[in-house]
């Protein structure tokens, strides 16, 4: 990755000062952990001052705080736009990839009522361990997404889990929106806030990971890596689904 820009230590040292005396610890964990990358942006000729910003995080910082990502996006965006003579119309938080280190993990199934979606994650892992190329990783990508259509249709019910936007689609293979409603549906109320924010980032952060894998066009070692965080992120989900089933 190439270097920050010279104006960046400044950039930082002005945000962790503001979270400081906010006493925002997860604003001063995440700064600590980023690379700040601008971007010109496309109308920079009439606007010089214009920039994008994206911002990539270690991928342990990026999933702890992935539940407050757009928050977060929101808020350096507009500290920086108050601070400096830079204008930042768009800001992203992005993982690093190229500082991910899962090959040492241990991944194992969690055990469900579930025999299918129990056999599907023995697949995966399967599948993983025996992975040599890019065609095996991205048929990683695809159990890992007929996983999460298989355990979504084992948990929503069309008759009672309704979404509150009537054009949401929530047809067999719309797993993301399936999950999302049964879990908003499931865990309504102000007791169940922390879960259902935890829940929906866990489904937000699969559904992306198997987008990952299944347009990777990086090499080998680095979709290995990738290949990783598909797996556990799927079965992190199952965990996640398997709890809100089992509430009373």
């Amino acid at each position: 990755m190439k270097e920050e820009a010279p104006i960046v230590p400044k950039i930082k040292y002005v945000l962790k000062q503001i979270s400081k005396r906010k006493s925002e610890t997860y604003m001063l964990e995440i700064i600590n952990h980023s690379f700040f990358d601008f971007e010109k942006h496309f109308n920079n000729h009439h606007f010089p001052n214009a920039y994008n910003l994206k911002i990539y995080l270690t991928p342990d910082i990026y999933s702890k705080y992935y539940g407050m990502k757009k928050d977060v996006e929101e808020i350096i965006r507009k500290r920086i736009n108050d601070s400096s003579e830079l204008e930042v119309p768009e800001l992203k938080l992005l993982p690093d990839y190229q500082k991910l280190e899962l090959l040492s993990t241990e991944v194992k199934p969690i055990y469900t009522k579930w025999e299918e979606i129990n056999t599907i994650q023995q697949k995966l892992i399967e599948i993983l361990e025996r992975s040599l190329d890019s065609i095996d990783y991205q048929s990683i990508g695809n159990t890992a997404r007929t996983l999460m259509d298989k355990l979504a249709r084992a948990v929503f019910k069309t008759d009672l889990h309704k979404a509150d936007d009537p054009t949401i689609e929530l047809n067999n293979g719309k797993f993301k929106n399936q999950l999302n409603t049964y879990i908003s549906f499931e865990l309504k109320g102000k007791k169940n806030k922390v879960l259902r924010k935890v829940a929906e980032s866990s489904m937000e952060f699969v559904s992306d990971s198997i987008d990952l894998m299944n347009s990777t066009t990086h090499k080998l070692d680095a979709e290995r890596h990738f290949a990783e965080l598909c797996v556990i992120s799927a079965i992190s989900a199952v965990s996640i689904i398997k709890i809100i089933d089992e509430l009373e």
